[in-house]
């Protein structure tokens, strides 16, 4: 197998490119993370069987989906 001096350059110089762009991307990922998108949820706690759960209606008080009993908003 015969290798050109052109090709002996090539491969190596190739594969730290890939490398710096690895480390780039994994460091432009690591330090902007992804963001959720924050809705305006309520959060409930029902006062019967302590369930917690979010309802996204714009009502003062909202029915639990494990019981059925009407609960206020602990946080808009």
């Amino acid at each position: 197998m015969t290798v050109t001096l052109s090709q002996l350059l090539l491969i190596p110089l190739l594969g730290n490119l890939c490398g710096i762009l690895a480390c780039w991307l994994y460091y432009q990922f690591r330090a902007h993370p992804p963001r959720i998108m924050a809705h305006r949820n309520r959060i409930y706690r029902c006062q019967v069987c302590e369930h917690v759960y979010l309802d996204a209606r714009d009502v003062p008080v909202a029915r639990c989906p494990r019981c059925g009993v009407l609960n206020e908003a602990v946080r808009t």
